[in-house]
């Protein structure tokens, strides 16, 4: 599956740093490159095998600044295989070394919404 092919514009660079780094506190951004491993191309090759997603309560939290899924990529699909709205947030592509208090609130919050019924 060819990416700018489904509305995902590659970016100009495959360095790292500027893919997943950009907003990480310096130390972090530092120790990070000490557990970087091999990531599987398959999700970008073939398509998930189930007719349809299960039924459950699905929510998706879209961070604003990733370089690697830009934000407008990630509406589109969200709103297309999925067929909601992405809540938002700001951060880059590793939004739980970025921001990891408010992404532990949304995620918190987001729980309990759907605990008490509310997952729309």
């Amino acid at each position: 599956m060819e990416s700018a092919a489904h509305g995902r514009v590659l970016c100009h660079t495959a360095d790292p740093a500027y893919l997943f780094l950009h907003d990480l506190p310096r130390e972090i951004a530092a120790e990070s490159i000490h557990h970087v491993r091999a990531q599987s191309g398959t999700p970008f090759r073939e398509r998930w095998a189930q007719k349809r997603w299960p039924d459950v309560p699905t929510r998706f939290l879209l961070s604003r600044q990733d370089r690697l899924f830009p934000a407008g990529f990630q509406r589109r699909v969200v709103r297309d295989r999925l067929g909601i709205a992405p809540d938002e947030m700001d951060g880059g592509h590793l939004v739980a070394l970025s921001r990891p208090v408010e992404l532990a609130e949304r995620l918190a919050a987001s729980a309990a919404q759907v605990s008490a019924g509310r997952s729309a």
